[in-house]
């Protein structure tokens, strides 16, 4: 049936005019499952709306909280960037009409605050509609130049969390966040794999109703669509919340002292009685300059050592207690980063639920400088226990086996009278609207824009401005952006290992942003990089 193949135009949302935000619109690659052929494709969502604190004051980007204090989301939207072609495969399959037309989608989101009470807010309700349009260019073609398919930002109800110390970042959740959904045969309730599940209700011209799903998280393709990555999802704010009260050598610090267990890569899988290592995963410490002077004095070569207890929940291994050994090169004067990389640890799953890795209520860590050693001693503010830093996920859904390919199916030629010829439309241009570049837990955020009137698409990658021992250090994994035309977004890079390496120690370098458009010149700028 021609329908069956045009199951591909699932109404997600294309971007929406901004509106008024507390943050830009964040754009997140998460890689959607369809169910007409459960194979993996790429669907860039885009989350918009204010994030205010208990008094509905706007919060800026990095703001520090304290234990107790909220983080509210309000006028929330995600919309989803899907390719004009679709509008092709709809419309042969008689699912949209000509001209202007509409489809119902109903989707259920996960957002998760980091360090909070409430943790996982799961099963969020959206209702809209998704709108489309068809126009039909010589021999009854859609044009998907001037074609398609919409949703002018499903709105999300306002969402708070409460803080308990530790940077509180709000994200779309990982996956295998959202509860058993009523979407199985019947209306059945069954679990889905993402953080976002979308609906769409398209009805053929008969009548027939059919139900195209969409089980989204946030990753990457792997082997056209088969199967997916789990990555660490992009946030849509973070806040510093110090969550310790301190001692050095038995002596109280100034203020609280800003900790925080880091996970460093995407989540692993892990089966029933299987086994996972956690890797890359890292201790920040955020010290102020009093309390960098209590435990360094004015040292700038120290070396810390101690330990943590890792505990796994619904892991055999319960507890494990992890060294810590590392040489840290810090500023005589002013406030201070510490990061000390974790070693890799192996949990075997008890159960089908995947296991949650935390931290313990305590921390003493040694810092030596010559003759000199003195103990920082932290100590949890919050009595709720630590919230889970890392995670390992219960298995993915099985890989799907592309056996023969749907063919793209040929609409049928319509008689139309002759059109004049459509004007040659120059391409979109992207441009880079950033003047400098930061690095924050592992990643570059960099702001596009788009000109023209037409989508920009393409690729971004950043790399070293010049070459290290005769090749340049490529410092981020390549994403795609989709910006709106006349409209600006944000992309996130994730640090690469070498990029990571090559900065260790490295406060500030010239970089090069490389932008790859599908259409048009490569675009490319240099821009000072600081950590």
């Amino acid at each position: 049936m021609r329908w069956a193949v045009a199951l591909l135009c699932l109404a997600g949302a294309l971007v929406a005019p901004a509106g008024a935000a507390a943050f830009p619109d964040a754009q997140f690659e998460n890689q959607c499952q369809y169910s007409y052929d459960r194979g993996w494709r790429p669907v860039p969502m885009v989350f918009g709306g204010r994030l205010t604190n208990g008094s509905g004051t706007e919060l800026t980007p990095g703001a520090q909280l304290s234990v107790g204090d909220t983080v509210r989301l309000e006028g929330g939207t995600v919309s989803a960037i899907l390719p004009s072609w679709i509008t092709s495969f709809a419309y042969a399959g008689e699912l949209i009409p000509l001209g202007d037309g509409e489809i119902p989608v109903k989707a259920w989101l996960a957002l998760e605050g980091t360090n909070t009470v409430e943790g996982v807010k799961s099963g969020i309700l959206l209702d809209t509609v998704a709108r489309t349009h068809v126009v039909l260019g010589p021999g009854g073609v859609v044009d998907e130049q001037r074609s398609s398919v919409l949703v002018d930002r499903a709105p999300i109800p306002p969402q708070t969390w409460t803080a308990s110390g530790g940077e509180v970042r709000v994200t779309q959740a990982l996956a295998e966040s959202l509860p058993p959904l009523p979407v199985g045969e019947g209306g059945a309730t069954t679990r889905v794999h993402g953080s976002l599940f979308v609906d769409a209700h398209l009805i053929t011209g008969s009548g027939f109703v059919n139900h195209l799903y969409l089980d989204c998280l946030q990753g990457r393709q792997v082997r056209e669509g088969e199967t997916h990555t789990d990555e660490l999802p992009g946030a849509l704010g973070q806040f510093s919340v110090p969550g310790y009260t301190g001692e050095v050598d038995g002596t109280p610090v100034t203020g609280r002292v800003d900790a925080d267990l880091l996970a460093g890569e995407g989540p692993p899988r892990v089966a029933a009685g299987g086994s996972a290592t956690l890797r890359n995963g890292a201790l920040r410490l955020r010290l102020t300059d009093a309390q960098r002077d209590a435990w360094f004095g004015g040292a700038t070569q120290v070396a810390l050592s101690g330990s943590v207890a890792l505990e796994g929940l619904r892991s055999a291994e319960q507890v494990q207690d992890v060294a810590l050994d590392h040489e840290a090169t810090v500023a005589g004067d002013g406030p201070v980063t510490v990061t000390i990389p974790l070693p890799e640890t192996t949990w075997t799953a008890l159960g089908a639920e995947g296991i949650d890795v935390r931290g313990e209520r305590s921390l003493v860590l040694d810092a030596t400088v010559g003759p000199t050693t003195r103990r920082l001693t932290l100590s949890r503010v919050s009595a709720a226990d630590p919230y889970p830093f890392a995670r390992l996920l219960r298995p993915a859904a099985p890989p799907t086996k592309w056996e023969v390919r749907p063919p793209a199916p040929q609409p049928t030629p319509v008689p139309t009278p002759p059109v004049a010829p459509v004007p040659t439309v120059a391409p979109p241009k992207v441009a880079v609207r950033s003047s400098a570049l930061k690095v924050k837990s592992n990643r570059v955020s960099a702001a596009l824009s788009c000109a023209g009137a037409s989508v920009c698409r393409g690729t971004v990658s950043l790399r070293t401005a010049k070459k290290v021992r005769k090749r340049y250090v490529t410092l981020t994994r390549s994403v795609k952006y989709a910006v709106a035309a006349g409209k600006r977004t944000t992309v996130r890079l994730t640090l690469s290992r070498a990029g990571k390496t090559y900065l260790r120690g490295r406060k500030r370098v010239r970089v090069t942003l490389t932008l790859k458009p599908s259409e048009g010149k490569t675009v490319t700028k240099q821009l000072t990089l600081t950590r």
